[in-house]
């Protein structure tokens, strides 16, 4: 297993820890990622290791900032993501964030099968398309705080990386 995915094994578990047990990924994580990420790219690349490192962190805050506008995605995830693309570089961080996001798909339809309000939750869903739409502006869509129907993104996220470092996606 190569330095890059160590390391991103490593960002990962901690976000998870912090963000299950705090309710957020804290920033000095992000930081302390980032460094980490420019530097291993750096060790890789030498100087060419710089775009990689940019690329890799831009990417996924640009892909993921309409999610965070319209609140569906926390900060600290889309953080999270940014400092696993510096460590892992841009098709890293494609193939991670899309074994993330099918892995949050299926533990999310998972958790509200197993809750019974699927029905629920998809009409609550158009209802905010709909509120959406009328207010021509995106307004927050869940609830702050620790509730049931909140999922902590890190996991999915921690998952997908698992996936990648064993080369399944």
């Amino acid at each position: 297993m190569s330095l890059a995915t160590c390391m991103a094994l490593f960002f990962s578990i901690g976000a998870v820890c912090t963000d299950l047990f705090l309710e957020k990924v804290p920033n000095k994580w992000i930081l302390l990622g980032l460094a980490a990420g420019a530097g291993c790219q750096g060790l890789s690349h030498g100087a060419g290791g710089i775009p990689l490192f940019l690329g890799g962190v831009f990417l996924p805050l640009l892909l993921l900032f309409p999610l965070f506008c319209f609140r569906m995605m926390g900060a600290g995830d889309i953080k999270l993501m940014a400092v696993l693309g510096g460590i892992l570089g841009v098709s890293g961080i494609l193939k991670g964030m899309f074994c993330a996001f099918i892995l949050g798909a299926v533990l999310s339809l998972a958790f509200l099968i197993s809750c019974g309000n699927l029905r629920e939750r998809f009409s609550y869903f158009f209802h905010y398309l709909k509120v959406c739409k009328e207010k021509h502006c995106p307004v927050p869509y869940g609830k702050q705080g620790a509730q049931a129907e909140n999922l902590h993104f890190t996991v999915p996220i921690l998952l997908g990386i698992m996936l990648y470092a064993g080369g399944f996606c």
